[in-house]
């Protein structure tokens, strides 16, 4: 059974309602626990109040009854007589609300013994004002005095009781709450966790796929899973790079049927009007040896420029990554000027290389092409017996190549334009060099590729002077605080002259 979810909105929603439900659970257990304790203290409140103002009440009736009691036994006076009553009477009504208040035990038997001491004295006051003998009275008030004394002590000592009691539950309901919120915040963090990473993982592997289609990775096969959605968009990306890897063959192999296809008859041409030249040339007249010698350079010329295009081509299409190697830079520029030996000798032009030994990640082929185009840009501008300056050094960490030539240089107007492609600049429109115009395009494309550029810098005296900057392999960056420009460059300034 599928138990994948539909959508990531509803994996989000699923996610957030487990995360809280925990801490709902607490919210609700600890408001109910609050509810409850409010009750409790309200009602405990509201008790304890009214059994001390009833205390209060009887203690103030008692005092009341005794002082009327016995005043009326001296003076015979039926006013006071009336006064001890209503004493009495309030002393039954706060008494009987005392017994509504749910006393304890011990009060409800306190107030017992104060009502037969009470209904004693009452009985005994008739006797006492006629015969003038008050000491059976006064001991009835001071056994009553006794009694309400001590239930107001009792009654204190229970409102005492009670706020402790609401003290203790106060404290063990902040214990639990703050023992439930331990035992439940770990579990929805981690419930949290669980959904992020859930959510997040399928969402990073299509970033991590989209980022491989953009950096031309399209070898490596697209699987993301998770919810539908996110899974339907990863079997679109996967349909997407077979696509782009499908178009990308049928790029390469269109270049190379047409390349083959065009090179076929401008070899025939070129060989045909070679064999003219050679095996007829006494026989033709000047101006057709003339024409001959046009189909001729023109062929050749085509030809280059088919090929310049097919490189061009390719340089616009993805590199792949895992295919990267260290490759010694230094080295690279030492293999390449031994196949310019012989155009260096026949322009009598000489070659001034300081050359650090550094490691450039990159491709090979790639490498030796920036490297290639550029020197070979030197090479024709350069006037005869003139001198090419290589200079490869590090600068904060890039592998930085300076091309110096004497040739005719490059005005600022045409600093960017020469970059682009089939662009010439105005020294092969004035007829002195001709070229494809692909060249220097190839070069930056490859460079900025890796994540350099290419560049054509002020020159201190004449010609061109172009500065290619690449990232250095991690192994060769300095990691000790010293110039590595000391520290790698070779012993000695070097000059290769053609013999």
């Amino acid at each position: 059974m599928n138990l994948r979810p539909n959508s990531i909105s509803r994996l989000v929603v699923v996610g957030f309602g487990l995360a809280i439900i925990p801490l709902v659970l607490v919210i609700v257990s600890v408001t109910i626990a609050i509810a409850h304790f409010a009750e409790e203290g309200q009602a405990g409140i509201l008790r304890a109040v009214a059994l001390s103002d009833s205390a209060n009440r009887m203690s103030s009736a008692v005092r009341s009854m005794e002082r009327y009691g016995l005043q009326y036994t001296v003076l015979q006076d039926s006013a006071l007589l009336v006064l001890f009553q209503q004493s009495y009477e309030e002393y039954r009504d706060v008494s009987a609300r005392f017994r509504k208040a749910a006393p304890t035990k011990t009060d409800l038997a306190r107030l017992n013994r104060l009502d037969a001491h009470l209904r004693q004295a009452r009985r005994l006051l008739p006797v006492a004002a006629l015969e003038g003998n008050r000491s059976a009275l006064e001991s009835e008030f001071s056994h009553a005095n006794g009694e309400v004394q001590r239930l107001q002590s009792d009654v204190n000592d229970g409102i005492s009781s009670e706020v402790a009691k609401l003290g203790t539950r106060a404290l063990a309901i902040k214990r639990l709450t703050i023992l439930e919120v331990l035992l439940v915040l770990p579990l929805s963090i981690a419930v949290a966790l669980f959904f992020i990473v859930l959510i997040t993982r399928p969402i990073r592997r299509l970033d991590h796929a989209i980022t491989g289609l953009g950096a031309g990775d399209l070898d490596s096969p697209i699987r993301v899973n998770g919810p539908r959605d996110i899974a339907s968009l990863g079997d679109r990306l996967e349909w997407l790079r077979q696509r782009l890897g499908e178009l990308e063959a049928a790029k390469i192999h269109f270049l190379r049927q047409l390349s083959h296809e065009l090179k076929t008859p401008l070899t025939a041409i070129r060989e045909g009007a070679e064999l003219l030249q050679e095996d007829l040339g006494h026989e033709l007249d000047p101006e057709q040896r003339e024409i001959v010698h046009i189909v001729r350079d023109n062929s050749l010329r085509l030809q280059r420029l088919i090929e310049d295009l097919l490189r061009f081509s390719i340089a616009e299409g993805p590199v792949a990554a895992g295919m990267q190697q260290d490759v010694r830079l230094d080295a690279l520029l030492e293999e390449l000027t031994q196949s310019y030996k012989p155009v260096l000798r026949s322009k009598n032009l000489r070659l001034d290389m300081e050359l650090a030994p550094l490691l450039v990640a990159g491709h090979r082929d790639r490498l030796r092409t920036i490297c290639d185009n550029l020197l070979s840009n030197a090479v024709k501008f350069s006037p005869q017996g003139t001198t090419i300056r290589l200079r490869l050094q590090p600068v904060d960490g890039d592998a930085v190549l300076d091309v110096m030539d004497a040739g005719p240089g490059v005005t600022p107007e045409e600093r960017e334009k020469i970059f682009d492609i089939l662009y010439r600049g105005s020294a092969s429109g004035q007829g002195k060099v001709e070229g494809s115009g692909l060249g220097l395009a190839i070069a930056r494309e490859y460079v900025t590729s890796y994540g350099g550029s290419l560049e054509i810098v002020d020159s201190d005296g004449p010609g061109a002077h172009f500065r290619c900057r690449l990232p250095m392999a991690p192994e060769s960056r300095p990691d000790d605080g010293t110039d590595q420009s000391q520290r790698l460059r070779k012993p000695a300034e070097r000059e290769t002259q053609a013999p």
